[in-house]
């Protein structure tokens, strides 16, 4: 499945699908990302807010989730058919659901992704966040050399480890997957995007 990464969340005040209003610090969205586990429970991608999401076609999964800034993205592997959808134009906004454990009243709770949900002719209760485009991640590796020279790395570059030990049809599938999380969010580094690709991406 191909890899993306696409904004999902941000900080700021949000009324939810059941009308409750809450606001969301970054320290939210820091705990959010540091909590989830794709090994215990991994959220899927599915289309809509579907009453059973366990039975409920599922189009992918968010294999982690990442915070920059003020916004929560979602690295997230995903059938080539949500990317046909998206790229013309069928869903062009995600719906995060969350389930929120909290031990008492009086103290704060703690979110957990459950789900991403893609919308099409409706609004998410997120307003403000950019739409969707999967963008394909273009150009190819030739060298080790011209990767440095491509991206303005030092004159003592080293390639990451995953880039490294790849094969040369790997490295260039991590690149394309690189380079469209930079294309997501530009504060992303490429040697950023190649880590988090890493572990998610099989050879």
């Amino acid at each position: 499945m191909p890899i993306k990464l696409f904004q999902i969340f941000k900080t700021g005040r949000h009324t939810d699908g059941n009308g409750i209003t809450r606001d969301f610090a970054a320290s939210d969205l820091q705990s959010m990302a540091a909590g989830y586990s794709p090994q215990r429970r991994p959220a899927p991608l599915v289309l809509g807010h579907p009453e059973n999401q366990d039975t409920a076609q599922h189009y992918g999964e968010v294999a982690r989730l990442i915070v920059k800034g003020s916004a929560l993205y979602a690295l997230s592997k995903v059938s080539d058919a949500l990317v046909y959808l998206v790229r013309t134009g069928a869903y062009r906004y995600v719906s995060p659901s969350f389930s929120l454990s909290q031990p008492s009243p009086h103290l704060p709770g703690t979110y957990s992704l459950r789900s991403v949900g893609f919308l099409g002719g409706w609004p998410p209760a997120v307003k403000g966040m950019p739409p969707l485009a999967f963008a394909e991640g273009s150009g190819i590796i030739g060298s080790y050399t011209e990767i440095a020279g491509l991206f303005d790395a030092p004159a003592d570059f080293t390639p990451p480890t995953a880039m490294r030990r790849a094969s040369d049809a790997g490295r260039l599938e991590l690149h394309r997957a690189a380079m469209q999380i930079r294309l997501t969010c530009p504060a992303i580094t490429y040697a950023e995007a190649i880590g988090m690709v890493e572990g998610v991406l099989t050879f």
